[in-house]
């Protein structure tokens, strides 16, 4: 089996970085891939945000998830009539970049 790499998701970000309680947690999944997917004996503790097999880091973006599920649209088509407005808006633009970015993670892993 090939595997094209890994996607954290449900990341709460501060400043566009992940949170320290949560990097934390995420930053012990590089080692943890290596050893149990790629058979690998990790031997230095690498960072989520360095590690070449990390495709991206996808954040939790909280009530914009169910006002999408709701519109049936993904949350980066989310439009102020299906309820995002003032920071919802921002935010629906923000995640349009998040996912375009994961996006192109996985088509750089998978057809090079």
């Amino acid at each position: 089996m090939e595997t094209g790499g890994y996607i954290v998701m449900q990341y709460t970000a501060k400043e566009r970085r992940p949170v320290k309680s949560y990097l934390r947690w995420a930053n012990r999944i590089p080692n943890v891939y290596r050893e149990y997917v790629l058979k690998e004996n990790p031997a230095d503790a690498i960072h989520v945000e360095n590690d070449t097999n990390c495709i991206g880091l996808l954040k939790h973006y909280h009530s914009l998830a169910p006002m999408a599920m709701e519109a049936r649209k993904p949350i980066f088509l989310l439009k102020p009539a299906d309820g995002a407005i003032g920071a919802h808006f921002q935010a629906v633009n923000r995640s349009y970049d998040d996912f375009k970015k994961i996006t192109s993670g996985i088509l750089e892993k998978t057809i090079g």
